[in-house]
């Protein structure tokens, strides 16, 4: 199996997913305030992704030239989709599968894909095969839910058992962590670490598009390497952590901050870690990437 972090980079932090509220009446947040908040936080790349809208972060980003700013949308006419990244067009003006199928280079992402567990059906295998065109990723963990407030009204913020469920199908996705900010409480409860060859938009997307990334409530990643068949996982504190294969089966499981996995003939093996840090989701390595179909 391959390392998903092979090669050269740089490691940035930040979300996919995100509103403020000119844009979002669901938000309560002016676009300022979650940037500039974000840029005190150190993220190295900050998405808006208002619902069937495109924000102009241009006089955004002359404030802020450090920080990458994606522009993006949330299609919201149906089951919602993230698509972002430099030179985005109104796609939301599309079907969802046209949509879908002219994204090319750029980032799409299964939103909060079964927000209220088996309470509401929202995305589900089937609905995702009919699209046509596989987006790029799904939110394993979605910040907004994960407020207490959504929690007790029933609102789920964790879907790796949907990304197990997938990936056993054969379908190549990798996960993601999103705060989708729309709160202060939401601020920061999940983000992603992206190994990045260039500090630009289009260098998040392509690193995010081939899973040179990992999800994070806040747990790191300080080493990862494949040795042959033996993997080893080091993180940044203690935690409960599996590694997991073809039907959400945990083929391994201990307490540690370095772990070592002995792979054999699974069809694929992720890490995820959860400890008082926080979680921690890593990108499934594949036996075989011929095997598995985007389409």
């Amino acid at each position: 199996m391959k390392s998903p972090y092979a090669g050269t980079g740089t490691w940035i932090r930040g979300s996919f997913h995100g509103h403020c509220d000119e844009n979002s009446a669901c938000a309560s947040v002016p676009l300022a305030d979650s940037v500039r908040d974000y840029q005190a936080l150190g993220a190295g790349f900050v998405t808006l992704t208002d619902h069937d809208l495109i924000t102009d972060l241009a006089p955004l980003q002359t404030q802020y030239p450090e920080l990458v700013l994606l522009q993006g949308f949330e299609y919201s006419t149906r089951e919602n989709v993230v698509f972002a990244g430099p030179g985005l067009p109104p796609l939301y003006e599309h079907s969802l599968e046209e949509a879908l199928a002219q994204a090319g280079d750029l980032f799409t992402m299964v939103c909060h894909p079964q927000p209220k567990g088996a309470a509401l059906e929202y995305w589900t295998r089937p609905k995702l095969e009919a699209l046509g065109t596989w987006p790029d990723g799904l939110e394993v963990y979605n910040g907004h839910y994960g407020i207490d407030s959504a929690i007790a009204s029933g609102r789920q913020p964790y879907y790796a058992n949907f990304w197990d469920e997938l990936l056993t199908a054969g379908h190549r996705l990798w996960g993601f962590a999103n705060d989708d900010f729309h709160d202060p409480a939401d601020f920061d409860n999940a983000f992603n670490m992206v190994l990045v060859e260039d500090m630009t938009p289009a260098g998040v997307v392509r690193a995010a598009k081939a899973g040179r990334c990992y999800a994070s409530t806040g747990l790191l990643l300080l080493g990862f390497s494949v040795e042959g068949s033996l993997v080893k996982v080091q993180l940044s504190a203690p935690c409960d952590g599996r590694f997991i294969g073809s039907g959400g089966v945990v083929l391994s499981r201990s307490e540690n901050s370095l772990f070592e996995y002995e792979v054999g003939d699974e069809q694929y093996v992720r890490f995820e870690g959860v400890g008082d840090a926080g979680r921690i989701f890593l990108q499934p390595m594949f036996r075989d990437m011929s095997a598995v179909s985007r389409k």
